[in-house]
């Protein structure tokens, strides 16, 4: 495989080079307007359950590292530009639309929600992560981790010239996708989290690579052969699809908690046949045998 040829893909349209430095997403195009949306209402609907059963089960239902790379990109590619900073500065550093701008803003709001629920319910998680590590170290852990999540943003931004973030978005994704499986199995239970947040995170994961290939081919005349041709943007292509396949895995280890662990409808989360909550039960994450 030559890897030399990785980014010498030239558009048919515009005569310029592809790759994700260079492709922008058109500015005021109602067509990409409403895929931004659309994508971005999965990720929405996915922060407002999660915040639900945070308060419900009384748990943050995101992991820390997630938790702090979401946190750190939304804050970066809604407000690190005009017109909250000087054009041309230092801090002038996203590209994307307006819309997607406003998008982030929102869910960043929804990120500082979540981070809340982290600093008040993350205590029993980070004792379970690390059962030795002194108790004390539970709040300057969070916050260096938010500290490292801003810097590696910063500088993927600057060393990779990624003013549309799509590199940032899609590594910290990596994460995202594969931590909330661990995550899932070291609460041992399905507690803040539901079936529907695993598809919608899912479809908002994947929804923004559909939205690049839909411009690489509508704006810059791409041919549908090179999405399937390693050798062009290849780490992105692994990125998607890595996120999808331990989007997948989680989708299926979570059903399986809910049902043969919870003994819960992993749909509903009512309890199964023969299944009934425990007396004095308000948080309704494991139900127990009608006979108890």
């Amino acid at each position: 495989m030559d890897f030399s040829a990785l980014t010498l893909v030239i558009s048919p349209k515009t005569g310029e080079e592809m790759s994700i430095a260079s492709l922008a997403v058109p500015a005021g195009d109602p067509f990409y307007d409403v895929l931004t949306i659309v994508g971005g209402l999965f990720w929405t609907i996915t922060y407002i359950l999660i915040i639900y059963y945070g308060f419900k089960h009384k748990t943050s239902g995101m992991p820390l590292l997630v938790l702090g790379l979401n946190w750190a990109w939304e804050f970066i590619f809604a407000f690190c530009g005009t017109p909250f900073v000087p054009a041309g500065s230092m801090l002038d550093l996203t590209g994307q639309t307006a819309m997607q701008r406003g998008v982030n803003a929102v869910w960043f709001l929804f990120d500082c929600v979540i981070l809340y629920l982290k600093f008040r319910y993350g205590r029993d998680e980070f004792e379970a992560s690390m059962p030795h590590a002194p108790k004390k170290l539970f709040y300057p852990q969070l916050c260096f981790i938010l500290f490292c999540s801003v810097c590696a943003v910063l500088f993927s931004i600057n060393e990779w010239n990624d003013h549309n973030g799509v590199y940032a978005a899609y590594i910290q994704n990596i994460f995202i996708s594969s931590l909330f499986i661990p995550m899932l199995y070291r609460k041992g239970s399905g507690a803040g989290q539901s079936m529907y947040i695993a598809i919608c995170k899912c479809i908002g994961t994947i929804a923004p690579g559909i939205l690049g290939a839909l411009v690489m081919v509508r704006e810059y005349g791409a041919n549908w052969s090179i999405f399937v041709d390693f050798q062009f943007m290849p780490l992105m292509k692994f990125l998607i699809e890595a996120c999808l396949v331990f989007d997948i895995i989680y989708i299926i280890a979570l059903y399986k908690m809910l049902k043969n662990h919870d003994h819960v409808n992993p749909w509903t989360r009512k309890p199964l046949p023969g299944y009934k909550w425990a007396d004095g039960d308000t948080m309704h994450i494991t139900a127990v045998p009608v006979s108890e």
